[in-house]
């Protein structure tokens, strides 16, 4: 092992040099140096796998409403309150929660099943630390003379991904930081760098890295059988080569990048344009909507199995079936069917231990006390009709028969009043359909705290459910649950934005990147057609609007079916920021849908076999987010005050 290091930059006490494949285990004060772990190529890939330890695990936070902001005006807190207002009041991260906050947890261990016990996301300067610290030694003649060509091509190119990809996590967070590419002794003060004057400075940067990683890695590892005999990443199970750093994974993460440089809130305020929710970066956007085209095209090809779900093993993106535990969610052995793998990347901190159901435990009605519950505000506003306008758009749309005639892809989502939510045929009628009108079973403060008329059922079966209210005739059947880093929908859907946010392709624009030649319409469309929904073209003939000619209105449809495409997916607080309308009251607005039945016994508790009656909205809360303040997180004040040149985020 090196030598303990100090590493000033940010941490006062940092980051060992923990692993290789045989040392994994081994204490901080074991004494391995750079020759133990730079010696070959077996060595020095099981000391840069640390860094696949450091990818965090969102959804494993979701349970006790530590991640439940990152679904941002999507859903109400199953718990006291949203845990961001809480960050917000505190300005701090370090003690909240005793730290296990996934943002701020500080500790090096990778190895804990339990992803509340493994690093954060400010603690990826650790993983950057030991991507550089290989990017330093890939020239130590030891490793040269022990190493072929393809093996310093697989090192180097997962460093350059690694150092790219936790520097853009710390930033989709904190914003513009310091691009650290080189190893920091704490000598001559080396650590005190400046913070950037632009969020596109370090953006640029982390571009420049992800485009080493993809000259380097290969489109599937598989590719490499009988020429690389070292290849030991934990766990070894249920992404199996997928989870390797591929070029799948470097242009998806890369075009995310450079989307998120190009949108209004990093291009506004890098340039003080004031607030501007529909102003990009064309030239960044366009470069964004290139990368993620290579994806598309990976798709095409089939490489990986990349390919979309249809809506028959759609399913199986968010989880296995029933006790399914030794498959991971998005991939063609989840799914079960060939072409249709939407799983690109994600963390798998945590699938040893028993939380696997964490998603449905914090989601299906009967899996634990404090749901999570739906905003009926940002699902009335989201889900449309069938004709595929928005309910305010429609006028055939009627707020008192609000759960008819509704986008397929809201009863897919969310379970509704009537539903079936338990199979074995022996249950009680009361639970075994939901009762969620006000003051039915499903409304009570044992089940939820904000009861809001709505469950989230994207992320598990209805077998998921388990006792609760005495009633013990359930399902109770786990598969695996999970959060993906990145799927293929996402890059489909970046992919429309950044053309529709340029004025050289806009809506119809077809661009020809590679003889990727869809246009913004069409991928919109294409997820329409998994649905069997009217085209975006012919819904706003209904309402006599050519919504292709109107960049900014046509930018909002990009938006709604972007948020209906990825709701419940972690995605939505980072997406409404860079929108720069997250401190708007549409997405601030917490609200249920209050209603009641026409007949109520167990003869009528199936769906069909009563009617909704007497909708309300009802206003829960109005969620705490000002600009610019509550658009990045702060610094701690020990970080600021370290040396001239570092400012803390407006506001703070």
């Amino acid at each position: 092992m090196i030598n303990k290091i100090r590493y000033i930059y940010f941490f006062l006490c940092s980051a060992l040099l923990l692993s290789c494949e045989d040392y994994l285990d081994k204490a901080p004060e074991s004494d391995l140096n750079k020759q133990d772990v730079f010696q070959d190529f077996e060595h020095a890939q099981g000391f840069l796998e640390q860094c696949y330890g450091y990818v965090v695990n969102y959804a494993a936070n979701i349970e006790w409403d530590v991640a439940g902001f990152l679904l941002g005006d999507e859903s109400l807190p199953g718990n006291q309150q949203y845990k961001m207002d809480w960050y917000w009041e505190l300005g701090t991260l370090q003690n909240y929660n005793n730290g296990k906050s996934f943002l701020y947890r500080n500790t090096t261990d990778i190895t804990n099943d339990q992803s509340k016990n493994r690093p954060g996301i400010w603690q990826g300067w650790q993983a950057i630390r030991i991507a550089n610290i290989v990017i330093e030694e890939i020239n130590n003649p030891n490793l040269e003379a022990n190493m072929s060509e393809d093996e310093r091509k697989l090192l180097l190119g997962q460093a350059y991904f690694f150092r790219a990809f936790f520097h853009s996590e710390i930033m989709k967070f904190w914003g513009r930081i310091p691009y650290i590419d080189r190893v920091l002794t704490g000598n001559n003060n080396d650590f005190q760098i400046p913070r950037p004057s632009t969020y596109k400075e370090c953006a640029m940067k982390a571009d420049e890295d992800y485009a080493r990683a993809a000259e380097l890695l290969p489109e599937d590892w598989k590719l490499l059988e009988g020429k690389i005999e070292a290849i030991t990443i934990h766990p070894t199970t249920y992404a199996n080569s997928r989870r390797l750093i591929n070029k799948a994974i470097v242009y998806s993460f890369k075009g995310r990048n450079l989307l998120y440089a190009a949108s209004p809130l990093m291009y506004c305020s890098d340039n003080k344009l004031g607030i501007d929710s529909y102003l990009y970066d064309e030239e960044l956007a366009i470069k964004a909507a290139e990368d993620l085209a290579k994806v598309i095209d990976m798709d095409k090809r089939d490489i990986l199995g990349l390919g979309l779900a249809d809506k028959e093993h759609l399913k199986y993106c968010f989880t296995t079936k029933a006790n399914q535990k030794s498959l991971f969610p998005g991939t063609p052995e989840a799914i079960g069917a060939s072409g249709q793998c939407e799983y690109i990347f994600s963390s798998t901190a945590e699938i040893p231990w028993a939380a696997q159901q964490l998603m449905g435990r914090s989601y299906m009605p009967y899996g634990a006390t404090n749901q999570i519950t739906p905003n009926h505000h940002f699902i009335h506003a989201t889900f449309g009709t069938a004709n595929g306008l928005s309910c305010d758009e429609d006028p055939t749309h009627d707020f008192q028969q609000e759960f008819e005639n509704r986008d397929p892809r809201f009863y897919f989502n969310l379970i509704i009043d009537g539903e079936q939510i338990i199979q074995k045929p022996a249950a009680a009628p009361k639970y075994k359909y939901a009762q969620c009108y006000t003051n039915g079973l499903l409304r009570q403060s044992s089940v939820s705290k904000y009861p809001t008329g709505y469950f989230i059922k994207k992320w598990s079966l209805i077998t998921r459910n388990s006792p609760l209210h005495g009633n013990t005739i359930v399902d109770n059947q786990h598969g695996l649950e999970w959060w993906m880093n990145m799927r293929l929908t996402d890059v489909y859907m970046m992919y429309a934005e950044a053309l529709a946010a340029t004025k050289e392709f806009g809506a119809i624009g077809k661009p020809n990147f590679n003889g990727i030649t869809l246009s913004a319409l069409d991928v919109l469309n294409i997820f329409r057609d998994r649905f069997e929904m009217p085209h975006v073209e012919e819904s706003y003939k209904l309402i006599n609007v050519d919504i292709t000619s109107d960049s900014r209105r046509f930018m909002d449809v990009v938006r709604r079916e972007r948020a209906i495409e990825m709701c419940f997916e972690a995605c939505r607080w980072t997406d409404i920021r860079r929108w720069m309308i997250a401190h708007t009251l549409d997405c601030k607005f917490k609200s249920s849908l209050e209603f009641e039945r026409d007949v109520y016994d167990d003869a009528h508790a199936k769906r069909g076999q009563f009617k909704n009656i007497n909708f309300k909205e009802k206003e829960i809360m109005t969620r705490t987010c000002d600009y610019p303040k509550h658009y990045w997180l702060p610094f701690n004040q020990n970080e600021v005050n370290m040396y001239e040149g570092f400012p803390q985020n407006p506001g703070w």
